[in-house]
């Protein structure tokens, strides 16, 4: 079993994301395989795990999968691993609503998972043992073994250590406020990766730090008692409707999936994208920000989320890429568009300052960026009608967070959400494309129907083209 810790902490922006990056990149100078993962489904930390660790961060979401799948995806993606770092997310026992569903906790009770709070004391002294009290004291069995004290007070730390020596849990260290190393957010949480210049410096200055004031052999040390799951799933295990690893199935149907890739599109769960390939599919990137066409002899199209409203006068002067994008959807390409990409597809796009552009026009609507957050939270998703994904009555579990209003009539799936009901997601025979995030493994059917619609594009490709009727969209 791949030894394993969980950081989590006490309430968003309570110092997690940090320490994280900062014990990645120590254990990466340490020379230890180091495999990540996200609790949640946010898309950008996951960014910042990959950047340091050199390899595809993965997210395990309690909504999105049952304790089996994340069991499954979670030994498959750390085997062969030293370690393995989970971040949670919010508060540790932050779920649904005020249940424990999709929270750490219950992340780290189904993983069987080790925990090491992150607490923020900045502002507090004794205050702090409360809250440490408060969290081990919750459940009967918090799973949290060890706390990281943020931005306490130096001379505090020794009693804080004898405190915890008390409950029977580890005090692992007090990592001070490191303002070199801050990195900035914006309406989406932190910013991207891929957009700090300086961010490989800003990490190492991290991982000094956590050097110094982090107590790693008891880190290593925790990590290795971690306990295999009930539901530990051996490697060769697949969701249902996938390939299986090493049958060749990949080779044969080689499809090509054209996947938008940049600053503007990059919003991607990478088991996602794996379960793709899995079923057989070649994911061929290509950039709506930088390329002029399309890649060759693609047999379907996905675009991602991001932040295009950022980026709104670069993909408007792109004229090539919005003409080809739109010229390869009405020939009949199975393009399935999220969020980001389903703001692409519209007519024209109004950025936060008000500056508005010509997107690439396949719907024939316009999506108006707001200052106010419109949609947050998990939600179920049904169809009403027949689609790109799934039939009539097709059930998955999906998420929303995006500030934008689209004035297009949104008419192929019913979204619910705590008793609350609207409809959501455009469509056409070839075309799926809305604001909800998607996790294939809540309903692994969603990608099988997705390659098999593309499998059907690439036999009809190479003896006529498609011409589907545009007014579908327009």
């Amino acid at each position: 079993m791949t030894p394993r810790i969980m950081i989590a902490g006490t309430a968003s922006a309570s110092g997690k994301t940090t320490i994280v990056c900062a014990l990645l990149q120590a254990f990466v100078n340490r020379g230890l395989k180091t495999a990540a993962f996200k609790c949640g489904p946010d898309y950008i930390d996951p960014m910042f795990h990959s950047q340091i660790i050199g390899t595809k961060s993965r997210n395990l979401d309690g909504y999105f999968m049952d304790r089996e799948t994340i069991n499954k995806l979670m030994f498959k993606n750390a085997r062969g691993m030293d370690i393995a770092v989970i971040e949670g997310v919010m508060g540790y026992y932050d779920g649904l609503g005020m249940e424990d569903t999709a929270s750490s906790y219950a992340l780290a009770r189904d993983t069987q998972t080790p925990v090491i709070l992150v607490v923020p004391c900045k502002g507090i002294g004794r205050s702090v043992q409360a809250v440490v009290d408060g969290y081990i004291g919750f459940k009967e069995n918090p799973h949290i073994k060890g706390v990281i004290f943020n931005q306490l007070a130096p001379s505090l730390y020794p009693a804080m250590k004898e405190y915890c020596a008390q409950k029977n849990i580890r005090a692992l260290g007090c990592f001070p406020r490191i303002e070199k190393a801050e990195i900035k957010s914006r309406h989406l949480g932190l910013v991207t990766a891929d957009e700090i210049a300086d961010l490989k410096e800003k990490m190492q200055i991290l991982a000094e730090a956590a050097e110094q004031h982090i107590d790693f052999d008891g880190i290593l040390e925790l990590a290795c008692t971690a306990e295999k799951s009930a539901d530990f799933v051996p490697f060769g295990h697949m969701a249902p409707g996938a390939a299986q690893e090493g049958t060749g199935e990949a080779d044969k149907k080689s499809l090509r999936i054209a996947v938008a890739k940049d600053r503007a599109f990059c919003f991607y769960y990478e088991d996602n994208l794996t379960l793709l390939q899995e079923l057989g599919c070649e994911l061929v990137p290509f950039s709506p920000l930088a390329d002029k066409t399309l890649p060759k002899d693609i047999d379907g199209m996905i675009l991602g989320g991001g932040y295009p409203e950022l980026y709104v006068r670069a993909l408007e002067q792109n004229h090539e890429m919005r003409r080809a994008v739109r010229a390869e959807i009405a020939n009949g390409i199975p393009t399935y568009a999220e969020c980001g990409g389903f703001l692409y597809l519209h007519r024209e796009l109004a950025a936060p300052d008000g500056t508005k552009g010509k997107m690439a026009g396949v719907f024939d609507g316009a999506c108006v960026f707001t200052q106010k957050l419109q949609r947050f939270g998990y939600v179920e998703l049904e169809a009403l009608k027949d689609n790109l994904l799934c039939p009539k009555g097709g059930r998955i579990r999906a998420h929303e967070f995006h500030r934008c209003i689209s004035d297009l009539c949104a008419d192929t799936f019913r979204v619910m959400k705590g008793g609350r009901e609207w409809t959501g997601f455009i469509s056409a025979d070839n075309v799926l494309a809305g604001f909800p995030h998607l996790h294939y493994y809540a309903n692994p059917q969603f990608a099988q129907s997705f390659v098999e619609k593309c499998a059907e594009y690439q036999s009809k490709r190479g003896k006529s083209a498609v011409c589907m009727d545009t007014r579908q969209l327009r």
